[in-house]
């Protein structure tokens, strides 16, 4: 932690103030928590992956964890239940936390196990997109764009709720990102 900008003390420029209440809700708090657990996790052994720096790799000979970090949300991975334990054991006793059990739904992408692989969807995310549209009752067509717009400046009514017109671009925006292949019809 630093002083902030403009309430530096030149007399005591180490010194920061205790607070009486948690770090949520405060802007620095994100990164106080991510600058803290990437901390930890690098003293025990994973290494930042170079794609993305919210997830984390370790390995030791044939043994692989990964751990992905979103917010206070962990995802933890490995190539054997007791590798997993262990890692869990370790975060346990740095950590408050509770194993939720085998992951099923996170940020909009369902998980479905198989034998030996994992099945990701995100239907039922797109289906609540839908559904929020109010387009859940609507047939569909093989032409998604109307092929004869007439748009116009001034003909039409203003949306009367530009904050549902957002969060539902926001929504479709998101699920483009994670399916590049439905971006056009999108």
């Amino acid at each position: 932690m630093h002083q902030p900008l403009g309430f530096r003390d030149p007399k005591d420029p180490h010194h920061v103030c205790l607070l009486k209440k948690s770090l949520y809700g405060l802007k620095q708090s994100p990164r106080a928590w991510y600058m803290r657990f990437a901390d930890y996790i690098s003293i025990i052994g994973f290494t930042h992956s170079r794609s993305d720096n919210s997830l984390f790799i370790y390995r030791r000979g044939s043994s692989l964890t990964y751990i992905l970090l979103y917010v206070d949300d962990i995802i933890l991975t490995a190539s054997s239940d007791a590798l997993h334990r262990s890692i869990m054991t370790m975060l346990s006793s740095e950590f408050a936390m509770k194993d939720l059990g085998p992951l099923s739904y996170f940020l909009g992408i369902g998980v479905t196990r198989h034998a030996c692989r994992l099945f990701l969807s995100q239907r039922k995310y797109a289906a609540k997109i839908i559904e929020r549209a109010g387009m859940s009752s609507h047939k569909s067509t093989s032409t998604l764009v109307d092929t004869k717009p007439n748009l116009s400046v001034v003909a039409g009514a203003p949306y009367e709720d530009p904050t549902r017109y957002r969060s539902l671009a926001g929504a479709l925006q998101y699920l483009t990102f994670t399916r590049p292949d439905i971006t056009y019809v999108v």
